[in-house]
């Protein structure tokens, strides 16, 4: 009875234990920019965009850094990308280009947006002086605005509400359908970020102290003073709330009943807030050393030395299939600018041997007919086990034989039998000869 409760109580303990990090990223490449970048890159599948502050607009591939495409265009705000579109706010219009040729897809004129693009789903959400503005992305066409002035931060979306803050301190809920006001409320001193996940609003205010909000009501549910402004992005998941303070604090706070999990000092001033992702709560700064910390405790999770000497933007943090992937912008005190790709160590480069078409040195062993061993023998050998990233791996491993395959059934192998008469020895040459 004893092993048996003790046995239960481990699997309790392990059913427990929180996620761990995602793998160390490494820099996959870095490639040298014209100059300068006027905001921080945006990234969409297989390309990364830069707006250049020589008034250029430029596309580059994931893969290599190499650059696409580049066309003239003076870019005034932080731009937004999903799928194959990119929007663009330039001058007092927005156009939508094709990611693939930098194309005009349709525009939308006398629109100056005041704050960041949002991209939700199939929505383009637009923040101009006065009003709210959603789109539908793939044509551009207006589907509802809804007055709402002196926002300047990027409204957020959860469920089928979306929400912003505003200076003057109200936060408003609108129905994402049609723009129709749910509810608004109040916080002291304006907001200064504002996040929604799961039926929770998280506010920060000018009286610096982060509200919680029911996001169907309004309602406060809770509040937590964190003595100073919250600056820039906050982050959430399913335990927590993370956000990051200009008295250079982040803070993990319960995200049900604000209870502080854990907090962490940092150098330098966090302006641009937090990122998630991979269980890393990333914290960007002017630091060339991007700080991380692992969601669940704190603790440092690591840090990424970026190639220069400064960084004035925020990074691209992106939680995708192959891992967390992070671009990021650099500078040098001579003025050279460079963009670099973080991604998992090795994970994303595993490939089927099959799918390999050269290899450095000796060529692959083979059948008659010259051709990869991965070609001819199948999943005989070769494709068992598929290869898979280590982070889909379920645990324990167990480790199985494939199926005995007589050796004759193997293309382009000719066995002869073994002649029972030994051969003869040379004259001269005993046992030990």
């Amino acid at each position: 009875m004893t092993l048996l409760v003790a046995a239960f109580a481990a699997q309790a303990i392990a059913g427990d234990r929180p996620p761990p990090p995602g793998l160390p990223l490494a820099q996959w490449w870095s490639e040298k920019l014209d100059g300068p970048v006027s905001s921080g890159p945006v990234s969409a599948g297989s390309r990364v965009y830069l707006a250049l502050s020589s008034a250029h607009l430029t596309a580059r591939g994931a893969a290599d850094g190499k650059e696409i495409w580049k066309q003239d265009r003076s870019v005034t705000l932080p731009m937004a990308a999903a799928g194959d579109l990119l929007f663009v706010a330039s001058g007092d219009a927005i156009d939508a280009l094709q990611g693939a040729t930098g194309k005009t897809v349709w525009t939308l004129p006398r629109a100056t947006p005041t704050a960041p693009m949002v991209v939700h789903a199939a929505w383009l959400i637009v923040t101009t002086e006065t009003d709210l503005i959603a789109l539908e992305a793939a044509t551009g066409k207006e589907v509802w605005r809804r007055a709402a002035g002196s926002v300047k931060l990027p409204p957020v979306v959860d469920g089928d509400q979306l929400y912003a803050g505003a200076q003057d301190g109200r936060v408003l809920a609108l129905s994402l359908k049609d723009g129709s006001v749910a509810w608004q409320e109040f916080v002291p001193g304006g907001v200064t970020a504002i996040a929604a996940y799961r039926g929770r609003v998280y506010a920060g205010a000018g009286d610096k102290i982060l509200y919680c909000l029911d996001a169907r009501k309004g309602e406060k549910k809770w509040s937590y003073s964190i003595g100073a402004y919250a600056a820039g992005r906050i982050a959430v998941d399913d335990k927590h709330v993370y956000v990051a303070a200009i008295n250079n604090i982040v803070r993990a706070l319960d995200r049900q009943n604000g209870n502080q999990r854990w907090q962490r000092a940092l150098r330098q001033r966090p302006l641009f807030g937090v990122y998630l992702a991979g269980h890393v709560v990333f914290v960007p700064s002017t630091s060339i050393d991007l700080a991380m910390m692992y969601d669940h405790d704190g603790l440092p999770s690591g840090s990424l030395s970026l190639p220069g000497d400064r960084t004035d933007l925020p990074p691209s943090i992106n939680e995708t299939p192959d891992g967390t992937v992070v671009y990021a912008v650099t500078g040098t005190l001579t003025n050279e600018w460079a963009l670099a790709k973080y991604a998992p160590a090795g994970e994303a480069r595993l490939i089927p041997i099959a799918q390999v078409e050269a290899m450095p040195g000796v060529p692959y062993l083979t059948d008659p007919a010259l051709s990869p061993i991965g070609n001819v023998l199948g999943t005989m050998i070769l494709g068992d086990p598929r290869l898979i990233p280590a982070g889909e791996i379920e645990w324990p491993v167990v480790l199985r034989d494939p199926p005995l395959i007589p050796l004759t059934a193997f293309p382009g192998v000719q066995l002869r039998p073994l002649s029972p008469v030994l051969p003869a020895r040379p004259a001269g040459r005993g046992p030990g000869g």
